[in-house]
């Protein structure tokens, strides 16, 4: 029977310590944390142009992208080099646990989408899924009492707690050998016991990202590897990895 791995609640300053310890990981390599990340975009991309297939394909597949980059920040630990090949390590060794944690992640994402359709909101959903430039600029403060107002809060207050069962999936699945569904589960309670300092973390993070938009976007070379090995450095803190 597999022990399932225990987890800790952590102070709120932690949230900024994840980003410290991840800036330091990233110092360590930046050109080829860089390529990984931009290399993550550019097939998202490049998926994004087949109509309706491609963007599910991509969701399946990022658990996979995202569990290579912690392998890579655990190498990088142990003295070893990271590589490009570390994207697709996660593949390699749980490429079906992996791809499951996308299949989940997506229904939930298609069913909160579905539940905004429902509330009046399905105009807005349309244009996300199509990628319309003016998307985001379709909720105003005049909307929040409207139908539509109202699909979009219902949706984020479902979407929180999809992100949290996602989080800590891919790196548990590919450091503790569970199960997608055990890894979800276990990611959500986590999450959810460290709200605090992910509210930190997340408070920190949008600044952080408002500030690298600033000289043309390109801090965001900096800001979305970063992002990504966050997922490394709150994982290690929370479930007391040393």
């Amino acid at each position: 029977m597999q022990t399932i791995p225990e987890f800790r609640r952590v102070p709120a300053g932690h949230g900024w310590l994840w980003i410290k310890q991840a800036f330091g990981l990233f110092k360590q390599s930046p050109l080829i944390w860089i390529a990984l990340s931009v290399s993550i975009f550019l097939v998202a991309g490049l998926l994004g142009i087949i109509p309706r297939i491609g963007s599910v394909v991509f969701q399946l597949i990022s658990p996979a992208f995202t569990a290579g980059l912690m392998l890579g920040c655990k190498a990088m630990e142990s003295g070893e080099e990271l590589e490009i090949a570390h994207l697709f390590a996660g593949f390699k060794s749980h490429g079906a646990q992996l791809v499951t944690v996308g299949g989940i992640y997506l229904v939930g994402l298609i069913l909160i989408a579905g539940v905004m359709t429902a509330l009046g909101g399905g105009a807005l959903v349309t244009m996300m899924l199509q990628g319309h430039p003016e998307a985001g600029n379709v909720v105003t403060p005049e909307m929040l009492g409207s139908g539509t107002g109202l699909a979009v809060l219902v949706a984020l207050a479902l979407l929180i707690p999809l992100l949290m069962a996602y989080w800590f999936a891919p790196t548990l699945v590919v450091f503790r050998n569970m199960g997608a569904v055990d890894a979800m589960k276990l990611s959500m309670r986590a999450a959810w016991a460290n709200m605090i300092p992910f509210l930190v973390y997340g408070m920190i993070v949008f600044v952080l990202f408002v500030v690298a938009a600033i000289p043309l976007m390109l801090g965001f070379l900096i800001m979305l590897p970063l992002a990504f090995i966050t997922y490394y450095t709150s994982y290690k803190d929370v479930f007391d990895v040393t």
